[in-house]
């Protein structure tokens, strides 16, 4: 059953469940992975730095943590993390970071208008900070928070994670939750003011060169 939630910055997004065939293996949600550890609520809360997200998840005692290269993690259902990719590739490069930049800000003002629920972010270049911040840390520390994903394989939270780690081939942590999926795709953000002219790049050099 679908569910329509109205979210800060987002207005109204539709939740499903969404199915993704190159996800899917036997006995695991996403293909290739592996389990690491189970671990509690409170664990789980450090875990995320992201008190929003910690809010939305089902509370449980016991939370089993999985490991999976990043590409296991990328979907169709989540174009944003294609964005995010090549902004990373263009920051450590300094190759057409002036394009990636505005493709970044682009997307991000078509996903929620610079409006996290978190309060953390709420300006254009507080976004660029942050982000950029988040892929020095990751370059000399690793990523030590955990990828919160639905059943069905799908991220809820953690997409500039996500994008660092798959730049830099480094595994990720996931957890796993009955939650609905949101459909973030391509035709999401286009619908919502994203720059076709920008996806057309981000379709070439990055979807082209991951495939």
């Amino acid at each position: 059953m679908n569910q329509e939630i109205e979210i800060m910055g987002m207005g109204k997004i539709t939740f499903e469940k969404l199915i993704d065939k190159n996800k899917k293996t036997k006995g695991l949600p996403i293909k290739n992975s592996r389990y690491l550890k189970t671990i509690n609520y409170s664990q789980l809360d450090k875990l995320l730095d992201n008190n929003y997200i910690s809010m939305l998840l089902p509370k449980r005692n016991k939370i089993r943590v999985f490991e999976s290269m990043p590409i296991n993690l990328v979907s169709q259902y989540r174009y944003d993390v294609f964005i995010k990719y090549y902004y990373v590739q263009a920051y450590i490069t300094n190759d057409n970071y002036d394009m990636a930049k505005k493709i970044y800000l682009n997307h991000i003002n078509s996903f929620n208008n610079f409006t996290e629920p978190d309060g953390r972010k709420n300006t254009p270049e507080s976004f660029i900070k942050s982000f950029n911040n988040l892929i020095n840390d990751v370059k000399k520390h690793g990523i030590k928070t955990i990828i919160p994903i639905t059943k069905n394989g799908e991220i809820i939270d953690g997409a500039h994670r996500l994008a660092v780690a798959l730049y830099l081939k480094l595994n990720v942590q996931f957890a796993i939750f009955n939650l609905l999926d949101a459909n973030y795709g391509k035709k999401f953000f286009i619908n919502r003011g994203f720059n076709p002219e920008y996806a057309k790049i981000i379709d070439e050099k990055v979807i082209g060169e991951l495939r």
